[in-house]
C-alpha cells in the first residue's frame, strides 16, 4: 500500500514516465492527450512539493528528482514541437544548454557539498510556469483550425519571453556558481 509520504515522489517519477507517453501521443497525433500529459506533468510539478512540504516529507531525493523531472518533460516537449516548426531551433536549443549547463553545475558543487548554492529560486519557479504555459499554449496549435495563427503568434511571445527568463535564471545561477568555485 502506498503511504501518504510516498505521495510527492511518486508524483515526480510519474512526469518522468509522462515524457516516452508524450512521445507516443505526439507522434500519433493524439494531440488532445499530449495537452492533458501537459496539464498533468503542470499540476504534478506543482503538487509534489506542496504536499511534501505539507507533511513535512521533503527528502534530498525529491529535491534531486524534482528539477531532473521537468527538465526530461520540458525538453522531450520542446523537440517534438522543433521537429513539427512550432517551436524555433535556436530558443529551444538555448533553453536545453541552459537547463544541461544549471545541472551540470548542481553535479559538480554537489561534490563539494555545495550543491545548496544552486536550490531553486522564486525566479526560477515563475520560469518553470512561464515554461509549462508555453508548451500548453504551442500544444493547442493542430487543435484549432479558427485561432491556429492567433495561438502561433501567442505561442512565439510565450517563447522568446520564457527563452529570457529561462537565459537570465541560468545566468545568475552560473555567477553564483563561479563565486562558489573560485574559493576551493
Amino acid at each position: 500500500m502506498i503511504r501518504l509520504d510516498q505521495i510527492p515522489n511518486l508524483l515526480t517519477i510519474s512526469r518522468i514516465i509522462a515524457a516516452p507517453i508524450w512521445i507516443l501521443a505526439f507522434y500519433y497525433n493524439f494531440y488532445l492527450l499530449c495537452i492533458l500529459i501537459i496539464i498533468y506533468t503542470a499540476a504534478t510539478d506543482f503538487l509534489d512539493g506542496w504536499l511534501a512540504r505539507k507533511i513535512d516529507k521533503t527528502s534530498i531525493i525529491g529535491e534531486s528528482l524534482d528539477p531532473i523531472a521537468d527538465k526530461i518533460f520540458l525538453v522531450t516537449v520542446l523537440i517534438s514541437y522543433v521537429s513539427d516548426n512550432r517551436a524555433n531551433f535556436i530558443l529551444v536549443s538555448l533553453i536545453i544548454i541552459r537547463e544541461i549547463i544549471v545541472s551540470s553545475l548542481r553535479e559538480i558543487l554537489s561534490k563539494y557539498d555545495k550543491s545548496s548554492i544552486l536550490k531553486v529560486t522564486y525566479l526560477a519557479k515563475i520560469k518553470t510556469c512561464f515554461q509549462f504555459f508555453t508548451i500548453l499554449t504551442i500544444g493547442f496549435i493542430p487543435l484549432s483550425n479558427s485561432l491556429t495563427i492567433e495561438i502561433q503568434f501567442y505561442g512565439k511571445i510565450l517563447l522568446y519571453i520564457t527563452t529570457f527568463i529561462t537565459i537570465f535564471t541560468g545566468y545568475k545561477y552560473v555567477m553564483n556558481s563561479i563565486i562558489e568555485i573560485k574559493k576551493f
